[in-house]
């Protein structure tokens, strides 16, 4: 006499592996089995329930009890469980009666009936005895109605492994990893499952796969079912607001929050308008010598300058680095020079820029210089900064100096003898 098994319970149980040929096939190192258990007469030692329903409805032993023999000799079951029932890890139960059954009716037992909470990993061992046939595992005989232990459960899985997870796996966070005026692309880290139960009763189902999607307006585009975190990148025209949306899943079904994060396609912003604090400075000063060098430079020397703005609803930061500059001396002759030797140093170093005038000018020659910058861009896209982009090259003037020269005249000086 068998009872027949629901169909989803009856496929997660033929998926699992079968018991090992073995003393310990329904035992294990850690969760051993109770005093006096035999398993005399069921030929289905073991079974694994692995769910996130902490009451367990799918026990494959709910439908197990019947009566098998007329009274007097009636028919009692027991159970024996041990792990993190109601909370409590490592919980040993010891043999606990569930039901007495009259032949020739049959009933049921289960933790939802009972409000009976799994954690993580537990066993739950069970057992019939008549107390007309005793024992029946070598331990009793007909008439004799000695205690505990009892034999093994003849119809059903005298022990079932159950594992637990209802907890949810962490939240993945999305992100912005890039974005241009025609795209936008999204990713995310991987995340770990939580898992439920303590010590050694703590079962994780793992992470099962992430579930992902980009929405453009009222359109979900790009759907995918990834055992890894993977790399989205959507097509935009400007203007367009693109989101990313993911949810991680664990290996019994328990999903994350869904996180979304959004961006938009980007322009790039107007260059700001920005003056240079540099001025030209001249050694000697405040006038100079025809035919002798003038060491030329700039003070102070040219930093990076940064703007923050926002354009088109997105906030970027502006960028512009210095890289070189022009020199124009006033009296026709130009320099031009990359990197830092183009700002000069101030005196009394020697300066990378020199000069000698060749005449006296007592208005000064106009000295100007034309400082070159790089210029990038970086744009706050769903909470994290992107970039930097290049925007191009500017030239930026430079405070000029009006420098006077004069001709040195020769004296002749006469020396006593």
């Amino acid at each position: 006499m068998r009872r027949v098994l629901g169909p989803a319970l009856a496929l997660v149980l033929a998926m699992l592996p079968g018991p090992a040929a073995a003393a310990s096939a329904w035992g294990s190192p850690v969760y051993g089995d109770p005093p006096g258990w035999c398993t005399r007469y069921s030929d289905m030692w073991t079974a694994s329930v692995v769910t996130n329903d902490p009451l367990v409805v799918t026990n494959p032993e709910k439908e197990t009890f019947y009566g098998f023999h007329p009274d007097p000799g009636y028919d009692d079951w027991y159970g024996f469980f041990y792990g993190d029932f109601r909370g409590r890890p490592g919980d040993s139960s010891g043999w606990i009666k569930l039901l007495h059954e009259r032949y020739p009716q049959h009933y049921h037992w289960n933790f939802a009936d009972n409000g009976w909470a799994v954690h993580g990993h537990v066993k739950q061992y069970i057992a019939y005895y008549n107390w007309t046939f005793g024992g029946q595992c070598g331990l009793g005989r007909y008439g004799f109605t000695w205690a505990p232990p009892y034999m093994a459960d003849q119809y059903g899985w005298p022990v079932v492994d159950i594992y637990v997870d209802a907890m949810p796996p962490y939240d993945p966070v999305p992100r912005v990893t890039d974005a241009t005026s025609t795209s936008l692309t999204f990713t995310w880290d991987p995340v770990a499952d939580r898992g439920d139960g303590a010590g050694q009763d703590f079962f994780e189902a793992g992470i099962d796969h992430y579930a992902s999607w980009v929405t453009v307006g009222s359109m979900r585009l790009q759907s995918a079912a990834t055992v890894v975190p993977r790399v989205i990148t959507q097509k935009l025209i400007p203007g367009d607001t693109a989101c990313a949306h993911v949810q991680a899943f664990d290996g019994v079904g328990n999903s994350s929050a869904e996180r979304v994060v959004c961006g938009r396609a980007l322009s790039p912003p107007p260059i700001p308008a920005w003056s240079v604090p540099s001025r030209v400075s001249a050694d000697p000063y405040p006038r100079g010598l025809a035919g002798f060098d003038t060491w030329l430079w700039l003070t102070p020397s040219p930093e990076p300058l940064v703007a923050a703005e926002t354009y088109a609803g997105v906030q970027y930061a502006v960028t512009a680095t210095p890289v070189g500059a022009q020199w124009d001396f006033g009296d026709g002759s130009i320099a031009r020079y990359v990197g830092s030797d183009g700002f000069g140093v101030a005196y009394p170093a020697q300066s990378s820029i020199d000069h000698e005038f060749q005449a006296d000018n007592r208005s000064g020659y106009p000295i100007r210089a034309s400082i070159a910058y790089d210029v990038t861009y970086r744009a706050l896209l769903g909470g994290a900064w992107l970039g930097p982009y290049p925007m191009g090259g500017i030239t930026l003037p430079a405070i000029g100096l009006d420098y006077q020269v004069r001709q040195a005249q020769p004296e002749l000086v006469a020396t006593g003898e």
